[in-house]
């Protein structure tokens, strides 16, 4: 008689890799690489302003007349305190693939959370693009305003680009802020133009489909692309303007992010906890935003 073996009834057999945990891949706060950073903010500096005019006058006869003006003035800036709090029970890994790492004994504290290092940069690079956002959107919870909103609350002469449609071009934004930007002082500066992603994939697309042979094909993964025929014009991509699709032209030194220690954003803790035998993690720093130069920003934010 023959024998039969049966495996039907059980369940098919997955391998896990226990000592592999792929973390997701985020953007990091690329914004911050390319505003000016104010270190040092406990809460609220002021930023003094010097405005002079001077008065070019009759200078052939033997006279002091002294005209113009240097007006001081100040610009707030304010930091507030962000934090992220987590905390995970490592015995809820009992029943998981990883509960191998686990060590059960009275009286001993686990050394470590399995796969700590991997769950703690996961969480760092949520933190990154949550800051990427926060610096141009605002987060209320945070009570950081974001550069959006202190450019649209700007009285002064920040310029507004106007004369687009929803049916404009990634091109003919692109120029009409570049068309804007023209007028200033911004100019003899050089000066970012922060973007979408999908705005600046649009752009190259259009720039790559004119004519001619001799034009040389922009790779649509660069990190910044000079503006064509101005090497003082940079556009930046930033996820943090995904949502609201604006464009903001600003100089190196017109946009502010103040926070306390520099680079505070990346730094994090993780410790056990023996009160309620749970691992904790921490991140704390301060941030805000603030717009330095009013009069060298222009900035065109879809109706």
């Amino acid at each position: 008689m023959a024998t039969t073996l049966s495996v039907s009834g059980l369940t098919e057999y997955v391998n896990i890799h226990r000592d592999e945990l792929l973390v997701k891949a985020v953007a990091d706060s690329k914004t911050l690489r390319y505003v000016d950073i104010m270190g040092d903010v406990k809460y609220k500096d002021a930023i003094p302003y010097l405005d002079s005019e001077v008065v070019l006058a009759d200078g052939s006869r033997c006279s002091w007349d002294p005209a113009g003006s240097d007006i001081f003035t100040d610009r707030f800036i304010e930091s507030h305190a962000v934090k992220v709090n987590k905390e995970w029970c490592w015995k809820d890994f009992e029943k998981t693939f990883a509960n191998w790492q686990l060590k059960w004994e009275a009286g001993r504290e686990p050394e470590n959370m399995p796969f700590e290092q991997k769950i703690a940069e996961s969480n760092m690079g949520k933190i990154q693009e949550e800051v990427e956002k926060m610096v141009w959107d605002g987060n209320s919870g945070a009570t950081v305003s974001g550069f959006i909103a202190d450019i649209e609350a700007e009285s002064a002469v920040t310029i507004a680009v106007s004369g687009l449609t929803s049916a404009s071009t990634a091109t003919e934004i692109v120029d009409a802020v570049v068309a804007a930007a023209q007028g200033n002082r911004a100019i003899k500066k050089g000066y970012n133009i922060f973007l979408s992603y999908t705005l600046f994939t649009q752009y190259i697309r259009e720039q790559n489909s004119v004519c001619c042979a001799n034009r040389q094909i922009i790779d649509a993964n660069a990190e910044t692309l000079t503006y064509l025929g101005d090497s003082r014009i940079t556009l930046i991509p930033v996820i943090g303007l995904e949502e609201s699709g604006a464009v903001v032209a600003a100089t190196p030194d017109a946009l502010v992010y103040a926070t306390d220690i520099e680079g505070s954003e990346n730094v994090y803790k993780v410790w056990y906890s023996e009160d309620d035998d749970k691992f904790k993690f921490r991140v704390l720093f301060r941030a805000g935003t603030a717009l330095r130069w009013p009069d060298e920003i222009c900035y065109y934010i879809p109706e």
